[in-house]
């Protein structure tokens, strides 16, 4: 990591390849909620592109586990081979899936409450 990599982690907190893991973490978590939530049987799937997914175990695990892994891992690749520096449209794209991921995830929480408060 050259000094401006460095002064640009030091400036926003967190690192490309942080935020890629984030992201990806934020993806794993609200993968596993929505199974809890969907095995209550009193959710569904809102997600109309995951509806004929969710549900058999092994389209899920592709879908929702290997091709985000695998997108992450080439763009943390693509990120590495080229030597560049971070860039702003990179960094607005992954903070803008974190905010998403993340509002999803406060979803799911308010959902467990519901779930959890009704007789």
């Amino acid at each position: 990591m050259n000094m401006q990599n460095d002064a640009a982690v030091r400036k926003s907190g967190f690192s490309f390849y942080q935020r890629l893991f984030f992201l990806y973490a934020l993806n794993l978590i609200d993968w596993l909620c929505t199974e809890v939530l969907l095995s209550s049987g009193r959710f569904f799937e809102a997600n109309p592109l995951m509806s004929g997914v969710v549900g058999s175990f092994f389209p899920t695990l592709l879908v929702k586990g290997v091709l985000p892994l695998l997108l992450v891992l080439v763009c943390a690749l693509v990120f590495r081979l080229s030597r560049i520096e971070e860039s702003r449209f990179a960094t607005v794209l992954l903070n803008i899936g974190i905010i998403a991921y993340s509002l999803v995830n406060l979803w799911h929480i308010v959902n467990f409450l519901l779930l959890f408060s009704a007789k």
